[in-house]
């Protein structure tokens, strides 16, 4: 054979060689999503600071996070290559669990979770505590929406210290399922939503099989937002992607869905009181400003001799004076029963960081009609 003819034999082999590789990737890995690379870079870590609300008292959160880790994952396009008829499911799971899981992430998670272990040791957290104590650090990150923009990676919202639904949602999943819980995401695609479900026995949501947790502000396991920004309402069934391989479920359903009970009845309450108030606050005024009319009338006639006519108004003006200290004290009643149910509701809204401190306090000041 000759040499040119060998040439051309090594060539074709090569290609085939070549077209066979590329279709058994095509086959074997139809959903490629980047990773984080970590260049060289020799500046010191990034220290990454979070002062947050738990239960009773201000917890801070303190960790190095390697430099090149952190400008790895800004840098990275987070494009997702899909290959072949992938539903769309399965790539969208696919790319939030690589998110999540970044190898690159694993000192950062493992810095993070001592610290977390630290405050659980010495404040002796049961399990729920504990997952608690991971929501409040991940929910009081600020809230910062930016249209159109991919989800961060966890290494990235740490360090920011700042993120949407989707970033803070993927950081708690991140951080519960390494401690073992029960842990999905919940992506609502028409309402561009995500957050995050936890196994419990109590206080599901939906047909899901898991209790719903918001990552986006401060709230109680098992409560959903009644609206998200700009009045959305979730209405849509969530994707569910679970998150690692953790058993630990939540417990303490049954207390946050008490909690969510009286937060509801007490604005409703405190609500269907005020046009009550709203009345009696007119019809005093109104009896005040007769009586104050009357009495002037009648120190007028006192003043000019006309006694008479003085004792005639007694009568009507006790019995005046009498309704008008009645129905003051209705309207007194009514304004502390308002006062009531607001405070219990304002306390329930400012303390979504304290579950058992909450529960107690309002078993102890919720009144009982």
């Amino acid at each position: 054979m000759r040499s040119a003819e060998r040439i051309l034999l090594v060539i074709i082999i090569f290609l085939l060689t070549v077209a066979v590789t590329l279709g058994y990737l095509y086959y074997q890995k139809s959903v490629v999503v980047s990773h984080i690379v970590v260049g060289n870079d020799d500046s010191p870590p990034i220290i990454a600071t979070h002062t947050f609300s738990f239960e009773d008292q201000k917890v801070t959160i303190s960790i190095p996070v390697d430099t090149a880790v952190y400008k790895g994952a800004k840098s990275t396009d987070k494009s997702v290559s899909i290959y072949g008829n992938v539903s769309y499911s399965v790539w969208v799971t696919d790319s939030f669990l690589e998110l999540v899981n970044d190898p690159a992430q694993d000192q950062m998670y493992s810095n993070l979770i001592d610290q977390f272990r630290k405050i659980r040791d010495q404040d002796k957290l049961s399990s729920d505590e504990y997952l608690e104590l991971m929501a409040a650090y991940t929910q009081s990150l600020t809230y910062v929406a930016i249209p159109n923009n991919p989800t961060k990676y966890p290494v990235e919202t740490v360090v920011d210290g700042t993120g949407d639904c989707g970033d803070k949602s993927v950081l708690l999943a991140g951080l519960l399922s390494r401690e073992g819980y029960n842990v999905s995401l919940f992506l609502f695609s028409p309402e561009a939503h995500m957050s995050v479900g936890v196994g419990s026995p109590d206080f599901l949501y939906k047909n899901t099989g898991y209790s719903y947790l918001e990552s986006t502000n401060l709230s109680y396991v098992g409560i959903p937002p009644d609206e998200l920004e700009g009045g959305i309402v979730l209405t849509s069934d969530p994707l569910v992607i679970p998150v690692g391989n953790g058993t630990i479920s939540y417990t303490s359903g049954a207390e946050t869905e008490y909690i969510h009970d009286m937060s509801t009845l007490s604005e409703q309450k405190a609500g269907n009181l005020k046009p009550s108030i709203k009345s009696y606050d007119s019809d005093l005024n109104s009896k005040q400003q007769a009586i104050s009319q009357m009495e002037s009338q009648m120190m007028s006639m006192r003043g000019s001799g006309n006694i008479g006519g003085y004792n005639s108004m007694v009568s009507s003006h006790n019995i005046m004076v009498s309704n008008y200290n009645g129905e003051i004290a209705t309207y007194r009643a009514q304004v502390a029963q308002y006062d009531e149910y607001a405070s219990i509701y304002n306390y329930i809204i400012t303390h979504a960081y304290d579950r058992k401190g909450t529960f107690a306090w309002v078993k102890a000041n919720m009144p009982e009609n």
